[in-house]
């Protein structure tokens, strides 16, 4: 009935297909079944002897009038509820009604077997399915969003140490230590999340304990990356140095801020092309600074020193309750917090309005309906930071769910993105209740895409039936636009977002089951779905503590999608500046590509000395690049898949959208 699952199970039961990728390279065996492992709940061990003729009757009458064209069908089978004891009579009942009867014939098989026999039989015969089937269960994370939080950055942190051993020594890279750091970020997103019972009885040992393991996943990948990271950095590291090495994991020359822990003392920092940059002091006590053309998949050297930096183009001009440097400008409501203006040059505002707030308003629902959903309290505004390098705001209030609400928003020197992380620190409540940031966009902007991971999705127009129209899955990034301008939001935390409104959660169909939308319309307001206890089993029946909900901002003119690659990968795999020994470490990098359509998503280091490494083809059209060779000097490049050579000194070609992964050695 669309418990938890919305419409997916009625658009595609009993309806086998080829799930074609973005690129139209791969392609899966999609096959939902009609009959889940749900259908034979309440079923006690051996009672199959009883119940099963009948339901498969009317299993197979239904598929009679489905006009089902197909002589094998699927149907799991279990007993009693989820994760119910094995039934040891099920192989007799399949033996004896075989015996009995000359269709249909009961196979008892594994998975794999299944779809490989249907395939030989059928697959020249099915449809293709290309789109993303949204679904609908990702909501369930956000019960406990502060672990969900750190597990995402974990992962993003362990992808680029990778990249960072690569570059600086792969000699070291344990494949097995990253193996095991991985298993504990897969282990914790898995969709086990905890006990049956967890929101009617969550004080019960069993229920903690579930708990207790699932989070400890979390917890030892946490330690396993800092170990990793420690290993590889320490050695080379000293925090009294003058001397900054900026590694760069990116397939790019890019420039952008870098913190770093030092206990020395600067003004400013020499770049490696000798030019004079601004060294800013945290009121962390960290240092800032604008590292300018870092290498690809390389490094770049700076020098801290103690003269004062020139005129460094891009400054700020603070007003009552505007912040402005030469590139971007935003402004905001004493009232309220929220953001009410981004404009850049040509002042066109970008932010429009919800409940007579802009940007970044608080929402927070107690119960099911968002039409109850109230808005923070009266704000007190400071400074954080405020210097030649970043400003940062902080707007601080009182906030129902909570023991308090800090909204931080920065600027950079020479950037165009507004830098936002929201800070709640969330009170303990076992009532149904969200938490949502709303994004209105102006009204102008409502051509909405997400990134998909490796591939975008167009809001409504790539989303197959059945799919989640409620809310959706931004991975890192998702954009508004019209014409030849745009905004694109960044996303760290919680990529989870929702179009038009809040998730509406009353009990409005039979059986007191949440009633699923099932279309949508084209909209320009947007919300991060940050915080919620609305599952009725496994998820946590509440969360309490502070956490962390990072946003950027970036308006843009005409949409580019290797832009929003590049923009959301440096937001997610930033900089990484380290005070190093007293030692030459030159400005290097392993190589270039000279299209930059195609990025580098991961490099591995291999025993052998070479790498793997992946591509992705950013664009909706195929791609070629070639390589620029600099301190890696390869003479193989061969496609992982096919085991074809190429010549190093020729292109790698990628479809739209394309993934590919070559062993270079």
């Amino acid at each position: 009935m669309g418990d938890r699952v919305g419409h997916f199970v009625r658009a595609w039961a009993d309806k086998p297909a080829w799930w074609v990728s973005p690129s139209g390279e791969e392609k899966v065996l999609f096959w939902t079944a009609g009959k889940g492992y749900s259908s034979w709940h309440g079923t006690a061990p051996g009672e199959v002897f009883d119940r099963g003729p009948k339901k498969i009757a009317t299993y197979l009458n239904e598929l009679d009038e489905k006009k089902y064209p197909y002589d094998i069908v699927q149907w799991r089978y279990n007993i009693v509820a989820d994760n119910g004891p094995i039934d040891t009579s099920i192989s007799r009942f399949v033996k004896e009604w075989n015996e009995k009867y000359e269709s249909p014939k009961l196979v008892l098989n594994t998975t794999d077997k299944l779809f490989e026999k249907f395939e030989q039989k059928y697959g020249d015969q099915l449809p293709v399915a290309k789109g993303d089937i949204t679904p609908y269960w990702e909501d369930g994370a956000i019960s406990s969003a502060d672990e969900e939080g750190k597990n995402r950055l974990n992962s993003l942190k362990l992808q680029q140490l990778g990249s960072l051993y690569a570059i600086i020594d792969p000699a070291r890279y344990n494949e097995q230590n990253f193996y095991d750091a991985w298993t504990n970020i897969i282990m914790f997103h898995e969709h086990t999340w905890g006990a049956y019972n967890s929101t009617s009885e969550p004080d019960e040992p069993f229920v903690k304990e579930q708990w207790r393991i699932k989070k400890q996943f979390m917890l030892d990948g946490v330690s396993q990356a800092n170990k990793l990271e420690k290993d590889l950095l320490e050695p080379i590291s000293d925090p009294s140095s003058k001397k900054i090495v900026v590694y760069n994991t990116c397939s790019w020359k890019r420039s952008g801020p870098v913190t770093f822990s030092a206990t020395t003392r600067g003004k400013s920092v020499k770049c490696p092309d000798g030019s004079i940059v601004p060294l800013q002091l945290l009121s962390s006590g960290n240092y800032i600074f604008i590292a300018k053309d870092v290498p690809a998949l390389g490094c770049a050297t700076y020098q801290i020193l103690n003269e004062d930096a020139p005129f460094f183009g891009s400054f700020y001009t603070n007003s009552s309750n505007e912040m402005s440097n030469e590139l971007v400008t935003f402004g905001w409501s004493f009232e309220n917090g929220s953001i009410t203006d981004i404009r850049m040059t040509d002042k066109y505002n970008y932010a429009g309005i919800f409940n007579k707030q802009g940007l970044n308003s608080y929402w927070y629902e107690a119960g099911l309906n968002p039409a109850d959903a109230v808005t923070n309290g009266h704000v007190k505004v400071k400074w954080i930071e405020e210097g030649r390098v970043i400003s940062t705001l902080s707007i601080t209030s009182e906030a129902p769910g909570t023991n308090g609400l800090e909204r931080r928003i920065s600027l950079v020197a020479g950037s165009n993105e507004v830098r936002i992380d929201n800070m709640v620190d969330k009170k303990m409540v076992r009532n149904k209740e969200s938490i949502h940031f709303a994004f209105p966009f102006n009204s102008e902007l409502n051509r909405a895409t997400l990134d998909a991971g490796y591939g975008s999705m167009r809001y409504l127009n790539d989303q197959l039936a059945g799919s989640n129209v409620d809310y959706l899955y931004g991975r890192r990034w998702m954009d508004v636009s019209s014409g030849g301008r745009g905004i694109q939001m960044m996303m760290l935390e919680i990529p989870l977002v929702e179009p038009g409104g809040m998730a509406d959660e009353r009990l409005v169909v039979n059986q007191g089951l949440r009633q699923w939308k099932k279309e949508n319309a084209p909209t320009s307001t947007w919300f991060s779905y940050a915080m919620n206890n609305y599952w009725h089993t496994n998820y946590k029946a509440d969360q309490e503590g502070i956490a962390h909900f990072k946003y950027c901002l970036r308006p843009h003119g005409p949409v580019a999608y290797d832009e929003m690659e590049r923009a959301a990968e440096e937001f997610t795999q930033p900089l990484i500046a380290i005070p190093v020994k007293d030692q030459n470490v030159a400005s290097k990098s392993l190589f270039e590509l000279n299209n930059n359509l195609v990025v580098v998503t991961s490099i591995t280091p291999l025993r052998d000395g070479g790498f793997m490494v992946r591509f992705y083809n950013t664009a909706p059209r195929a791609q070629q690049t070639g390589f620029v060779w600099k301190s890696f000097q390869p003479t193989n490049l061969i496609n992982k898949a096919t085991g074809q050579k190429s010549d190093i000194t020729g292109n790698i070609i990628l479809e739209p959208m394309g993934v590919s992964e070559y062993i270079i050695r």
